[in-house]
Order: structure tokens, then sequence, then C-alpha cells
């Protein structure tokens, strides 16, 4: 419907975080460049808790010891996931670090964007403009470099676009609104847990013992988080045993 193109009440902000989330991007693949992937990612996917600290001074939201609680048990698994590999010493050099950091605190204010767009819009509203945003800014990186590409790269091209970052992102935004800020951040922790079993899966990559508990802390982390969601929703009661 036509309803759903308009920008809504905050159109500057509706843009902005289209240009926040391709920036995001960018610093996230250049931190993989220059560190190992799981440094990277441990780096990153501190994010939640900068979401966790900006959610209370930017969305009024109350910080709650469930979610402290969860966020240091889901660092820990963290931790252990990135030390996979290299006997247990976290190698972190130079620019990689702060291409990291940098990915961290983008994808944190691009959390924070999104809770406040969908208080008026659609997800698909949301979505749309995102993604609009996204070709604008990386077209011209892109239109005038050689990039040879097979036909199975081409494949994997089409799925990454359609599966992965519309859909994908559909769904994320969609959930925003009904998670709070600091509720999804730390449920979002799954997503590297989710490539160790992809990569198990698919390219024959064997996890370490550091890749199982950390999977493990990351696992209960989002179950407090679901839970203390659910008590507060209504759908579970609180517990009273002494």
């Amino acid at each position: 419907e036509q309803d759903k193109l308009r920008p809504g009440k905050h159109p500057v902000l509706l843009f902005a975080s289209g240009a926040v989330l391709s920036f995001h991007w960018v610093m996230l693949m250049k931190a993989m460049n220059n560190l190992s992937i799981g440094d990277a990612v441990f780096i990153t996917y501190l994010a939640p808790v900068m979401v966790a600290v900006l959610a209370v001074f930017l969305l009024k939201e109350k910080l709650e010891g469930t979610t402290v609680i969860a966020l240091l048990i889901a660092l820990l698994g963290m931790y252990l996931i990135s030390v996979t590999g290299q006997s247990g010493e976290v190698g972190l050099y130079g620019v990689g670090i702060v291409y990291a950091l940098i990915a961290a605190v983008s994808y944190a204010f691009l959390l924070i964007i999104l809770k406040k767009l969908r208080e008026d819009l659609p997800a698909l509203t949301v979505t749309f403009y995102q993604t609009s945003v996204n070709a604008a800014v990386l077209l011209p990186f892109c239109a005038f470099r050689d990039f040879p590409v097979s036909t199975r790269g081409w494949i994997s091209l089409i799925i990454l676009g359609t599966v992965h970052t519309a859909f994908g992102g559909l769904v994320f935004i969609y959930a925003v609104k009904k998670v709070k800020a600091q509720h999804v951040g730390i449920i979002a922790y799954l997503e590297p847990l989710s490539a160790v079993v992809f990569g198990a899966i698919f390219l024959g990559e064997n996890p370490g013992w550091q890749d199982l508990v950390g999977g493990l802390f990351i696992i209960v982390a989002g179950a407090l988080v679901m839970r203390r969601g659910l008590v507060a929703a209504g759908v579970e009661e609180p517990s009273h045993i002494a």
C-alpha cells in the first residue's frame, strides 16, 4: 500500500538508520580482514553491553538485574568461542581493534534508532528505506570496479541479498518492537553460536570445547532474557521458591 511508503514522523532518522547500517557492515568486514573471525566477532558483540546502557539513558528503559547477569554470562561465552584454536590467547592488534569497536558502537546506535522508528512505522517500511539507502550508499564503491563472480557466486549473492539480508532484516526489525532493546541485544549472541553450528554442518569445521562451552553459556543467557520477557508479559508466572 502507498501509506506504507511514507517515512513517518522521523524521516531523517529513517534515512540515517540505513546509512548507519551500511557503515556497520563495512566496519565489521574490515575488522574481520584485520583480526581473526573470533576476535572480530567478540569485540563487535560488546554492542549489547552498550545497548543496555544506552537504552537506560535514551529509551528510559530500566536496567534489570537479569540483564546484567545475562550479559556477563554471554560475554564469557563469547570469550571462550573467540579463543578457539589460539591456545587460549586472544590476539588483538592495531587497526583491527578500532574497526571492531566502531562496528560495536554503530550496531548499538542502530538498535536504539530502530526502537525509536518502530514506535510508529511498520517493519516493512523501515526495511524498505534501509535497504534503499544501503544500495545508494554502497553502489558508488562497487559500480566502477571489476569483481569477477562465478555463477555459483552470483547464486550465493542472490541468496545473501534476499534471504539473509531482506527477509532476515525484516524479521529482526519486526522483533525490535516486541522486545526491549537490552533483550534484543543479548539474544543476538545466538548469531555467533549459529555460525559455529552451521560451520560444522556445511563446512566440516570441528568446534573445540571452547565453542561448545561458550555456546552453552550463550544459550543460558538467552534463556534468562526470554524467560524474564515472558514473566514481564504475564505469559509465565515468576517463581516464589525460597
